[in-house]
């Protein structure tokens, strides 16, 4: 055989290899964009599914949302959350996850709020805040499972688990009534067998 039939022969093979290699490589590559592409797309299925049996009512979630309101009273009603979602059922509610809220009221202070989670009407800007509530206004502290907003009346109703504490004294009751404008308040019990449970310290 002739030496430059070997040679030839020898650069044929060496084509072989390197289109056999470079297919092989470029059919890898491709099968690891399909596979991962295919994991990408099976992840956002699985979050979705999991917010989908969170609430099947819930849709549209959103993250770090954030209302600032003011009255014609100067006053202002700013409220902030981790994360929230439209109401499936009423457009106008929103669902709030981690919230932090602040009413200043004019020549009258400011009350800060905060919960684990709340339903807030963004026309009416009543706020239903629960669990883990707590309510302070300058040395005045509530803690409850349930607190009730009606803005427009500048009114808080707390409720359920309701703990009051100013400076040393201590209180346990079923319902608080606020008035935020005029600062009274009624503390109750919904039974009327039952007692307030105070405990003063001077």
């Amino acid at each position: 055989m002739k030496k430059t039939q070997i040679i030839q022969i020898s650069i044929f093979c060496l084509i072989i290899l390197i289109s056999y290699f470079t297919y092989n490589y470029l059919n890898y590559e491709n099968e690891t964009q399909i596979s991962q592409s295919k994991k990408k797309e099976e992840n956002q299925k699985k979050i979705l599914k999991d917010y989908e049996m969170e609430d099947s009512n819930i849709s549209n979630r959103i993250l770090d949302l954030s209302y600032k309101s003011i009255d014609e009273g100067g006053n202002i009603y700013e409220i902030d959350s981790v994360s929230g979602a439209v109401d499936g059922k009423e457009k106008n509610l929103l669902l709030l996850k981690e919230v932090d809220a602040k009413i200043k009221i004019l020549n009258k202070g400011t009350v800060l709020i905060n919960s684990k989670n709340a339903k807030y009407n963004k026309l009416t800007l009543n706020t239903h805040f629960y669990e883990d509530v707590s309510l302070i206004y300058e040395d005045h502290n509530i803690k409850s499972d349930d607190l009730f907003l009606k803005y427009t009346d500048k009114e808080v109703v707390i409720s359920n688990n309701v703990s009051y504490k100013h400076k040393n004294n201590n209180l346990m009751a079923d319902v608080i009534n606020m008035d935020l404008i005029s600062k009274i308040s009624k503390i109750y019990m919904t039974e009327k067998g039952d007692k307030v449970k105070a405990v003063i310290k001077n």
